[in-house]
């Protein structure tokens, strides 16, 4: 099925004109292929089915390294098939293209050894590490949207 679908990754990029090389290199063609489905193309996610809306929120989990974690630790993320050096690439085209006012702070990138570091230690639970990541950063004074 994996194999299938890899397949079926490679022709549509080469429909598309778009090469495996320049994928990886692109983190906004990253999020259109792995991401746009769910976030929607502007990341403006409905709320239907607990996908979140990135588009003027993503920024907030840049306040702490708990949440700069969590971030990369989505679902998403983890099941994307991408490798820790792609995962990268596209979280640093994502938090700065989609953060807008929520990013207050010069956006610091993420390293590949990060999301290999994140990725290894992936909570048991994802709605209960992301509902103490919103407590702590309401602590803070930054509030996450519901969803």
């Amino acid at each position: 099925m994996r194999r299938a679908a890899f397949a079926s990754l490679i022709l549509s990029m080469a429909f598309a004109g778009i090469s495996p090389a320049v994928a990886s290199e692109s983190g906004q063609i990253l999020y259109r292929l792995h991401c746009s489905g769910c976030h929607g193309a502007q990341g403006n996610a409905a709320t239907v089915g607990r996908i979140p809306a990135l588009a003027g929120n993503v920024g907030t989990f840049m306040k702490s390294a708990e949440s700069r974690t969590f971030l990369t630790q989505a679902p998403g993320i983890m099941n994307s098939g991408l490798n820790d050096k792609d995962v990268a690439t596209l979280m640093n085209w994502l938090v700065p293209a989609l953060a807008k006012e929520s990013l207050t702070e010069p956006f610091k990138p993420y390293s590949v050894d990060e999301i290999a570091h994140s990725r290894a230690s992936r909570p048991p639970d994802f709605f209960v590490a992301r509902r103490k990541v919103a407590e702590n950063l309401q602590k803070q004074g930054y509030a996450l949207p519901n969803y």
